[in-house]
């Protein structure tokens, strides 16, 4: 799925003679977090003169491929693919930033499905069987006692718009069962306010915190764009957006901004908004998105306790691997220089929802 305002786009005030002109810029994730939400309903990617662009990854294997192919320009997903592709398969990927804690990841089953231990024998909806959302999945139901392909097994479906879709069908489209599955935001709230509500069986953040889940990906030689590009432009737009979202007088324009990109009810969107503001597991625990280390030794640990670093080899040195510098995991040259051109907006200023969004 992909949404926006077309290649070279003219944004033009109402009532007035001005255009602007609005670089082409492609955002891939796999949902609109609050701080897209905020960003493309409240004008900061025009503030910054360009046309996002956002373009719904189906599956994580696709998405980290389509970034390396060039088909994208910045993926939001979990942490745990670029640490895959970077020290399994040595792929030339780099994250600039962190946006959250874990979105409010949640195990969540079918209506009949009340605790974890109703899940034996059954079958888990997941992305990829080794990925990073199913490792989380394997380690805590592990707390319990479940043990994969012994207690039970995984179905490979896909991203979590069309499990939570699944899940609520209660099948898969040819009929086969579905039972439970990872979700996160905005699905974790949209599937407890269901009736009947989809149960809540263990929320991640209960047994793993800090965890570093939705990182900012990019190709490693796009790490050192000047201020000009598209891509700091956008970033920084996305700082300001989450700048915009912490502040707390700003809380009736951001649940605006959230139910309009997403086509929710404000009640929902509010529920959304404190979701996305949870200090543990929300976008605004991480100052200019400075990755969280412990988070991400726990993306590492969360890995390794399911043998997922084969390719790295038994001597790699991961204490090194996430030391910040140019060129490596954690580049941090595009966070610096989106925080040099950073357009905040000033506390509880006019808000204005639909401004310049595609």
């Amino acid at each position: 799925m992909i949404w926006g305002l077309g290649a070279a786009a003219l944004l033009c005030l109402v009532g007035s003679a001005s255009c602007q002109t609005l670089d082409p810029f492609t955002v891939s994730a796999f949902t609109e977090s609050a701080t897209f939400s905020v960003a493309n309903q409240l004008g900061f990617f025009t503030e910054q003169g360009v046309n996002v662009t956002f373009s719904q990854i189906p599956n994580s294997t696709f998405g980290y491929a389509n970034l390396l192919d060039g088909g994208v320009d910045l993926v939001i997903g979990t942490a745990d693919n670029p640490v895959n592709l970077r020290f399994n398969n040595n792929s030339a990927l780099s994250i600039i930033g962190q946006l959250d804690l874990g979105p409010d990841i949640v195990i969540a089953g079918i209506p009949s499905i009340t605790d974890i231990p109703s899940l034996k024998g059954k079958a888990l909806m997941v992305d990829s069987p080794v990925s990073g959302y199913a490792f989380i999945l394997r380690e805590v139901l592990s707390l319990f006692g479940l043990q994969l392909n012994t207690d039970y097994t995984f179905q490979v479906i896909g991203a979590t718009p069309t499990r939570f879709e699944n899940l609520i069908n209660q099948s898969l489209p040819d009929g086969t069962p579905t039972f439970g599955t990872i979700l996160t935001y905005p699905f974790t709230v949209q599937g407890s306010a269901l009736s009947p509500p989809l149960p809540i069986l263990a929320r991640v953040s209960d047994f793993i915190a800090p965890f570093f889940s939705s990182s900012f990906a990019i190709r490693t030689d796009s790490a050192n764009s000047s201020a000009s590009t598209p891509l700091v432009r956008t970033v920084s737009a996305l700082l300001a957006a989450n700048q915009f979202l912490a502040d707390p007088a700003n809380q009736d324009c951001s649940t605006l901004a959230i139910a309009a990109e997403l086509g929710l009810p404000q009640d929902l969107a509010a529920l959304e908004y404190a979701s996305a503001i949870n200090p543990v597991s929300g976008e605004i625990s991480q100052a200019n998105f400075t990755v969280n280390r412990q988070g991400l030794l726990n993306v590492i640990t969360t890995r390794m306790l399911s043998g997922g670093f084969a390719g790295a080899g038994p001597g790699f040195d991961f204490a090194d691997a996430i030391v910040p510098g140019d060129g490596k995991l954690i580049d941090y040259r595009v966070r610096d220089a989106a925080v040099e051109i950073l357009k905040p907006r000033e506390s509880g200023s006019p808000c204005n929802v639909g401004v310049g969004s595609v």
